[in-house]
């Protein structure tokens, strides 16, 4: 999972993420309520490790450090090996205050059991394999459809499920047609409010991105499509926000640090722009038009793309 991919985390709101994590079996042992702080930590992983493994998500909850991989193969001998160094290295580099660590694969080839990986008698290292194939995705997807006919609203659960349908079948061929049968009713829902959208869709974006290899045509075609929706979404969003600042400001009732959070929603998209172009899944005109779109500065866009500021004045008015 790359550092861009990360950042489709930050679209997903903290209340999201909590209710995504006590979706989990209980017998995890993560207790989550309305008090619990969370922080992801995955974006800072890689930025501080770029070049050592690291889980697909790594969330710190209250004192509890979740480490999750996505898998949609059977867990090998090597794969055993490889978590065992997310651990490590995590807990040698950044568990300065000894937090306690839970690791656990998501899974759409094996059911949910415990896997077990020693290099001798004394040294075992064991993690839970949760299966997804015993959710019934049609169930959803047919609940779904029931309550999009009869207009009715959607809890954040029925949405989080809707989100999770993809990775809830196996194989690349099925999971592609589920993320693009799931697109499809996430476009005719009538969500609650803005960030419960972005939200949505920003599960799903995260999800295609950690099963759909890198070079796979049909990834970034989904990727492109749910990043779009997002990108939509948040201008959007950023249009009442900028609004609802703009006439605060004037009548003294918000502080300047209101602003702060705009500018740090906008340098996120920045992030995702850049690092989608370094992965190769944009193209230079393409990042050109998005980083216009935030009215990033000539300078800053020629950093960005690598292109002299003569090419980039090419593709922001052709001739």
């Amino acid at each position: 999972m790359s550092q861009g991919q990360d950042l489709t985390l930050k679209y997903i709101s903290d209340d999201y993420l909590k209710k995504l994590i006590s979706m989990l079996p209980k017998d995890i042992k993560i207790e989550i309520d309305e008090t619990t702080e969370i922080e992801v930590l995955t974006e800072e992983q890689i930025s501080i490790e770029p070049s050592l493994y690291r889980p697909d998500l790594i969330v710190r909850i209250g004192n509890i450090i979740l480490m999750l991989e996505f898998q949609s193969t059977f867990v090998a001998r090597l794969d055993k090996k490889r978590f065992k160094v997310y651990i490590s290295n995590f807990d040698l580099k950044k568990n300065n205050e000894n937090r306690k660590i839970i690791f656990a694969v998501i899974s759409t080839a094996e059911n949910s059991k415990m896997a077990k990986y020693s290099i001798n008698e004394w040294d075992i290292f064991q993690f839970p394999i949760i299966s997804l194939l015993e959710i019934n995705e049609r169930e959803i997807i047919s609940n779904i459809k029931e309550k999009i006919n009869k207009q009715e609203s959607f809890t954040d659960d029925e949405l989080i499920g809707l989100a999770l349908t993809p990775i809830m079948v196996s194989g690349r061929d099925n999971i592609i047609n589920q993320f693009k049968e799931t697109a499809l009713l996430m476009d005719k829902i009538n969500y609650k409010t803005q960030k419960i959208k972005e939200s949505t869709y920003a599960i799903a974006l995260m999800l295609g991105n950690m099963y759909l290899d890198k070079d796979d045509p049909m990834r970034k075609k989904i990727q492109g499509d749910f990043m779009n929706k997002i990108d939509c979404i948040a201008e959007y969003g950023e249009e009442q926000y900028n609004a609802g600042v703009d006439k605060g400001l004037k009548e003294g009732k918000i502080e300047g640090k209101i602003e702060g959070k705009i500018e740090g929603k906008i340098e996120g998209k920045i992030e995702i722009i850049k690092n989608m172009l370094n992965d190769g899944e944009i193209s230079a005109e393409n990042a050109i038009k998005r980083l216009n779109s935030l009215n990033c500065e000539l300078e800053s866009i020629s950093e960005i793309t690598g292109l002299p500021i003569t090419e980039i004045k090419k593709y922001q008015n052709p001739e």
